[in-house]
């Protein structure tokens, strides 16, 4: 599926920044077999062929061409949840799989994106299959958001960035109605049981039964959910009933968010803890977040600043050969708290996402 592209190499001022072009070669550097379609991984992808994209990089597009090419030469399957937990960083398993686990759904925003760069039938036949898979396979609870997964059935904040994401662009590219509609029903749902109405943020996980939820905020979490609902306002129609409060309840969480913004400019892994470390991937997620509201309109551009203080610290988090460390590795459940000083280094997702903000802020004038 490599892409007979135009595109060209052709941004000194950003790419050939020593520190970016190391970054740019350390991405391009990986082999597609070694990244899997799980969470983790399927943001590398991402990353690229929308960075591709925003930069006139065809080496970045077709390493993504590629990757999806090799996942998609196999069926998909229908693992037994029993044998089947997730897949993680690095696993080296090829193709879909299709579980109720949230985390294997993400690729479909990795073909949507090519698919609008060049139409292939495809990367469009996979992005139905995996929206229809998370609305009719996902597992629901409650009055119908859906839960994480088969092995943890209560709704998370990045349950909503693999479900409403992908679907939005779903909706984009077919024009069916009803992937949109979920996507902003999941962003209403969620926000009704994990958003803090004080500063508007969002904990980690609820247990729709009791309530009960994590006391603390942690910023990746809020780094999911921020994208999700900037991803679902851009690519779902805004005559849509619920979108507009989907603008709210993500206007509302700006403000929340800056005010929990270290001077330096990232974000602690627990926000509202001094004694937490500062984190990497949560600060380029919530800043993709800002930059597409930026960019969309949906919030004022002086919040630009903000955006531009998170960027050039995480420059300084990529060593001399092109690693982005500072990402918190996967914690799971439970009380984040727990967790504020957390092993960081060097993360897919955390590369992954700052490929996109790089293409984002692109987009939106930044840089």
């Amino acid at each position: 599926m490599s892409l007979p592209l135009s595109l060209t190499h052709s941004h000194p001022a950003v790419w050939q920044m020593p520190v970016l072009e190391a970054f740019r070669k350390n991405v391009l550097a990986r082999a597609y077999a070694d990244i899997n379609t799980g969470w983790e991984d399927t943001l590398i992808p991402l990353g690229l062929v929308l960075a591709g994209r925003a930069f006139d990089d065809a080496a970045m597009v077709n390493w993504a061409a590629e990757w999806s090419a090799y996942h998609l030469a196999v069926e998909p399957q229908s693992p037994s949840t029993e044998a089947f937990r997730n897949q993680n960083s690095g696993d080296p398993l090829r193709g879909l799989y299709l579980t109720p686990y949230c985390g294997e759904w993400g690729s479909a925003m990795v073909f949507a994106e090519l698919h609008d760069h060049q139409a292939d039938d495809q990367l469009l036949k996979a992005v139905r299959l995996l929206a229809d898979h998370i609305i009719d396979g996902s597992i629901r609870v409650g009055d119908g958001i859906i839960a994480h997964g088969h092995w943890s059935q209560i709704p998370w904040v990045d349950t909503l960035y693999y479900s409403a994401a992908p679907l939005a662009r779903a909706f984009r590219l077919t024009g069916e109605a009803r992937y949109a509609r979920e996507a902003v029903d999941q962003c209403l749902l969620h926000a009704r049981y994990l958003r803090d109405p004080q500063s508007g943020c969002f904990f980690h996980e609820v247990h729709i039964d009791t309530g009960e939820r994590t006391n603390w905020l942690w910023s990746r979490g809020n780094g999911w959910i921020i994208m999700a609902l900037a991803d679902t306002l851009r690519h779902c129609p805004a005559d849509m009933q619920g979108w507009s409060e989907v603008l709210d309840i993500y206007r509302s969480m700006v403000v929340g968010l800056l005010r929990l913004q270290h001077p330096c400019g990232l974000w602690r892994i627990v926000p509202e803890n001094e004694e937490a470390h500062l984190e990497t991937s949560g600060a380029i997620m919530i800043a993709t977040g800002l930059t597409v509201g930026i960019a969309e309109g949906y919030i004022n551009r002086t919040t630009a600043a903000n955006v531009l203080r998170t960027w050039y610290e995480v420059l300084t988090w990529i060593t001399p050969d092109g690693r982005l460390m500072g990402c918190q590795t996967p914690a799971g459940a439970g009380g984040w708290e727990t967790h504020k000083r957390s092993v960081i280094g060097e993360r897919t997702y955390g590369t992954g996402s700052l490929l996109r903000l790089a293409a984002e802020m692109h987009k939106g004038g930044l840089i």
